[in-house]
C-alpha cells in the first residue's frame, strides 16, 4: 500500500445505500465497512464486515439486516488493498470493537487471523488507525472505551465457590429492578435443581458473549427480582435478597426496604 496510500471514509444512510452502485471508489473496490443501528441507544448494535464489492455485498445486508440504519464505508485511494487486507482490518476492526465494548456487535463469529505478509501486517495497522480516527471524527465511538461515569449506586456482588461465576449489580429503588453490571461473569454450567433454563439461555444469547471460556455480560441489563439475576449468574435457584452481599458483607435484603 505505501506511505502515499488514504484512507477515505464514505458515510451512507441506509435509505441512500444504493448510491454506492455509482461510486467508483466503491462499486468492485475492497472495502472495510460497519453497519450501525441506532447510535442513540445506551448499547448501539454494530455489524464489522470486510468485502472486495461493497456495491454488491450490501445488497445482502438489506434483505437479512433490517436493524441497521448508517453504513461507514472504508477504502484506499488509491485502491491498493486487496481481499486479504480487508480481511486482516475486519480482524482488527472486530478485536478492537469487542475490547471496549461500546456497541453490541452483531457478527456471528470471531475471524480468524488472516496470515499475510509482514510488511502488510505493518501497512494494515497503519490504515486501521486511520479508520479508528475517522470514525471517532464521525462521532462514533465503537474503538473507545465508555467514559467512566460517577460511582453512585450502592454495589452488590454475588459470587459460586463452586464453579468460575461473579456478578455484581444495584437495586434500582422505584422502578424495584435489579441492574446486572456489564462484565459480570455467568456460570457455564448449571445446577439439576435449576428451573429457568430457557430464559437464561435465551438472556446470555442476546446480552453475553463467551471470551476465553467466561460468558460475560456485555452491558447492563435491568431485571425484575434480585433472585431472578442471582440465579442467572450462579446457574443454581438464589434467594438474591440473601445472596446479594455489598463491600462490607451486608445481604440485600439488610439494605434495602422491600415493599
Amino acid at each position: 500500500m505505501g506511505a502515499n496510500s488514504t484512507c477515505h471514509l464514505y458515510v451512507i444512510p441506509r435509505e441512500e445505500i444504493t448510491l454506492a452502485n455509482n461510486l467508483t471508489d466503491i462499486s468492485g473496490q475492497p472495502a472495510f465497512y460497519i453497519l450501525l443501528g441506532d447510535t442513540d441507544e445506551p448499547q448501539p448494535q454494530a455489524y464489522i464486515g470486510q468485502t472486495t464489492d461493497f456495491a454488491n455485498r450490501k445488497n445482502d445486508h438489506l434483505q437479512k439486516k433490517g436493524w441497521w440504519q448508517t453504513a461507514l464505508v472504508f477504502i484506499s485511494d488509491n485502491h491498493k488493498i486487496y481481499g486479504d487486507d480487508v480481511k486482516y482490518l475486519e480482524y482488527l476492526g472486530i478485536e478492537a470493537a469487542q475490547a471496549v465494548a461500546s456497541f453490541t456487535l452483531l457478527n456471528g463469529a470471531n475471524p480468524k487471523k488472516p496470515n499475510i505478509a509482514p510488511f502488510r501486517v505493518n501497512d494494515m495497522e497503519v490504515f486501521f488507525r486511520d479508520i479508528q480516527l475517522l470514525t471517532r471524527f464521525y462521532g462514533c465511538g465503537i474503538f473507545d472505551a465508555p467514559k467512566a461515569q460517577p460511582q453512585t449506586e450502592h454495589l452488590f456482588y454475588v459470587k459460586a465457590t463452586d464453579r468460575r461465576a461473579h456478578g455484581i449489580g444495584h437495586y434500582d429503588a422505584p422502578p424495584q429492578q435489579f441492574i446486572l453490571h456489564r462484565g459480570s461473569i455467568f456460570a457455564q454450567k448449571i445446577v439439576n435443581s435449576y428451573k429457568p433454563i430457557v430464559s437464561r439461555n435465551k438472556f446470555i444469547a442476546e446480552h453475553c458473549k463467551t471470551d476465553k471460556g467466561q460468558i460475560i455480560l456485555q452491558h447492563d441489563v435491568a431485571l425484575e427480582s434480585p433472585s431472578g439475576a442471582s440465579g442467572f449468574i450462579l446457574g443454581r435457584p438464589s434467594n438474591g435478597w440473601d445472596d446479594w452481599r455489598d463491600q462490607d458483607g451486608r445481604k440485600l435484603g439488610d439494605v434495602v426496604k422491600r415493599n
